[in-house]
């Protein structure tokens, strides 16, 4: 039974009209179809199987947003595996660092890039300077094996290239034309080292790259390869391989093979920067790797005008890739925060705190819950024994909170190294929990089984778990995720329904079944 309260009733309706009014708004002004003429989608697709050995670790590049085209929207899949992404200090480019699961001899790497190509930024250069260290400088002007920096060829080479008025700028041109025009384009099984190439004139894609990059690097000119893939339909697509070349204070792209120079078509996708491996293992293992790339149609979520406009600050959609995955993490708490009201107020169990079992489920969206289970319940252990151990000591309820924080961090920390040992885990963001709430969870925990015994206090917690599994499994849902992100006005609905369950004050589901005897028996 709800109590009906007409200025209750009134703010349920009027958030109600707000959300549709937002979502009218949204439909009307941000979902129009503005991509530019010619604008293009693509989806680049990874699958990749390992074969694995106790301590393998792999490296996987994924792409990033550029200038010239934007990531909206990226999905990870893995079985056998635990993923943790990083970004290399040196090139800032993204990647996945995986190591195998425990039993697993077997594992793979399923993920799908949706990309946005700019037409509009395709003549731009990056507009600020960049500046160079003198250890990165040294770096992109080191003598590699299959990057040769020395040798009779070479030297030959530059000496026809270069004469004392030459500027660094019109060698730079000169290396470029050499490697485009004179050296002929071999098959894949072609040279493709420098050495080789130079001598002999013929060389792959990679080898081409490498000899201008060779040719670069022995004129003083840092330089590194770039693997990336040209966005065309290929259900069998192939890494291509081009140079950056670091001059006028900024990176320029020169692809030999094809021709461009300083600008590369906005079709072409960087990938690895430094390295011309998708997938490099620190050990050898084996894998199969199949690319594919497609095009697609612009999807309503894409919306945004490429226009500044006032009103495109709620299209969250325009965020990176990784801040949308935070973003849309944060929206679903008050997904979580109704779901335990409906617990509590609906069907009438009881839980540590308000908002405790939605945080427990945030911890493990991005977690791995197996091991982050384990040192859950070791450390929820560790501070209820030191809570009653601290009893005996009749310590302040600060001093106490901080004792436990203490053990609590330690513990945590003590697993994380642990598990990273034993190689279970890829990194300590896998297993990190919000110690404020494990620690409050103790406290309260102790208080209860105080006031009400320890047989309710434990029944309380496990409820407390029951709640958080829900919520856990709801947020998990990306379909969740993304309706929250694309339509944030949804927590207007979201308060309209906790204000109706706030004036409900019939029996609770888990009353009725308690006085079910009562209810049942005939009145004389």
């Amino acid at each position: 039974m709800f109590n009906r309260n007409r200025t209750a009733i009134l703010a349920a309706v009027i958030l109600t009209a707000a959300f549709l009014l937002c979502v009218w708004l949204r439909m009307k002004y941000t979902w129009k179809p503005v991509w530019a003429h010619g604008t293009r989608g693509w989806r680049l697709t990874y699958d990749i199987s390992f074969s694995f050995t106790k301590g393998d670790k792999i490296q996987i590049a994924i792409p990033d947003s550029t200038p010239q085209n934007r990531l909206w929207r990226e999905t990870f899949s893995h079985e056998g595996i635990l993923l943790d992404l990083l970004r290399n200090k040196r090139t800032k480019g993204r990647g996945a660092s995986a190591v195998s699961m425990p039993g697993h001899e077997r594992g793979r790497f399923f993920a799908q890039f949706d990309i946005h190509l700019r037409p509009d930024h395709q003549s731009k250069l990056p507009a600020s300077e960049e500046k160079m260290s003198a250890n990165d400088r040294a770096y992109y002007l080191r003598n590699e094996k299959y990057i040769q920096t020395t040798g009779p060829e070479l030297s030959n080479i530059l000496k026809q290239l270069s004469n004392q008025k030459i500027t660094k700028t019109e060698l730079l041109n000169h290396i470029f034309d050499y490697c485009a025009e004179n050296i002929a384009k071999g098959q894949k099984d072609t040279f493709s080292d420098a050495t080789n190439t130079l001598e002999h004139i013929v060389g792959s894609t990679l080898g081409r790259a490498r000899a201008m990059a060779a040719l670069c690097r022995a004129s003083k000119i840092p330089a590194r390869l770039v693997a990336g893939f040209i966005l065309e339909n290929n259900q069998q697509a192939k890494v291509h391989y081009w140079v950056e070349v670091f001059a006028q204070k900024n990176w320029q792209a020169y692809d030999p093979e094809n021709g461009y120079s300083v600008q590369l078509p906005i079709t072409f996708l960087p990938v690895s920067r430094d390295s011309i491996d998708i997938v490099r293992g620190i050990k050898a293992l084996g894998y199969q790797s199949r690319f594919s790339i497609s095009q697609m149609l612009p999807p309503p979520s894409l919306a945004s005008s490429q226009e500044r406009r006032l009103w495109n600050i709620f299209d969250l959609t325009r965020l990176p890739p990784s801040m949308q995955e935070i973003v849309s993490l944060i929206l679903l708490l008050p997904l979580a925060a109704l779901i335990t009201t409906i617990f509590r107020n609906i069907i009438g169990i009881q839980t540590i705190g308000t908002f405790t079992p939605g945080l427990i489920a945030l911890s493990f969206i991005h977690a791995d819950w197996h091991t982050g289970a384990i040192v859950f319940v070791i450390v929820l252990c560790v501070g209820i024994l030191a809570r009653i151990i601290l009893n005996k000591l009749q310590l302040l309820m600060v001093a106490r909170l901080s004792i436990i924080l203490t053990l609590a961090v330690l513990c945590m920390v003590l697993a994380v190294a642990v598990l990273d040992y034993l190689s279970l885990t890829p990194s300590a963001s896998a297993v990190v929990l919000p110690i404020v709430i494990l620690t409050m969870m103790i406290e309260r925990f102790n208080i209860i089984a105080e006031e009400d015994g320890l047989p309710n206090a434990l029944k309380i917690f496990a409820l407390t778990i029951f709640v958080a599994a829900s919520c856990f499994l709801v947020m998990k849902v990306d379909w969740f995720g993304r309706t929250a992100l694309i339509f944030p006005e949804v927590h207007l609905l979201n308060i309209a329904i906790l204000i109706l369950i706030g004036r409900y004050s019939g029996y609770r589901l888990s009353e009725i079944w308690r006085f079910r005897d009562v209810t049942q028996t005939p009145l004389n």
